[in-house]
C-alpha cells in the first residue's frame, strides 16, 4: 500500500511539473552571454586616491533592482579591477553603471555615493565572439568622489 502511495504521489507531482522546479545547471542553450572585465581608479577632488571604496558593477541600469552584481573595493592607489564579470545580456550593458560608496567610515575621509553611468565608461571589445557569445569587453571607470561634511 505504502508503494502505490509514493508511486500515485510522484505522478501526480510530476504531472503538475514538481519535477522541473530544481535547476542544478544553468540554461546554457540560446542565452547571449558576454565577458566583462570591470576597472578603474577613485580619486578626490583634490586628485588623491581614495581607498576602501565599494564599487559594485550593474549591467542593467534599473532603480528598481537591488545592487547584488559584482563587488569590488578600491586599493591604496584607489584602484580596482576584476577580471572576469559574466553577464547573460551583453546587449543590456548599453545601460550598465558602477555604484561608488564609502562603506568604511571616516577612515580614509567620508565622501559622498556616486553612480557612474554608462556615459561616463569607456567601454572597448577586446575579443570578438561568435554566435551567442557577444565576446569581451574592457570596462573602465574614471571617478571623482565628492566629499562628505
Amino acid at each position: 500500500m505504502k508503494i502505490r502511495w509514493k508511486r500515485f504521489l510522484g505522478g501526480v507531482l510530476g504531472l503538475l511539473g514538481f519535477t522541473g522546479c530544481i535547476q542544478l545547471f544553468p540554461a546554457m542553450y540560446g542565452s547571449p552571454s558576454a565577458d566583462f572585465k570591470l576597472l578603474g581608479d577613485v580619486k578626490d577632488p583634490d586628485g588623491k586616491p581614495i581607498e576602501g571604496i565599494r564599487a559594485v558593477f550593474r549591467a542593467v541600469d534599473d532603480e528598481e533592482e537591488t545592487w547584488e552584481n559584482d563587488t569590488l573595493y578600491t586599493d591604496v592607489n584607489g584602484h580596482f579591477e576584476k577580471q572576469r564579470l559574466r553577464h547573460d545580456w551583453p546587449d543590456e550593458a548599453q545601460n550598465a553603471s558602477v555604484k561608488l560608496e564609502d562603506v568604511d567610515g571616516t577612515a580614509h575621509g567620508s565622501f559622498k555615493t556616486r553612480i557612474v553611468k554608462r556615459s561616463d565608461m569607456e567601454v572597448e571589445q577586446t575579443k570578438k565572439g561568435k554566435k551567442w557569445y557577444s565576446g569581451e569587453f574592457t570596462i573602465r571607470v574614471q571617478a571623482v568622489m565628492e566629499k562628505d561634511n
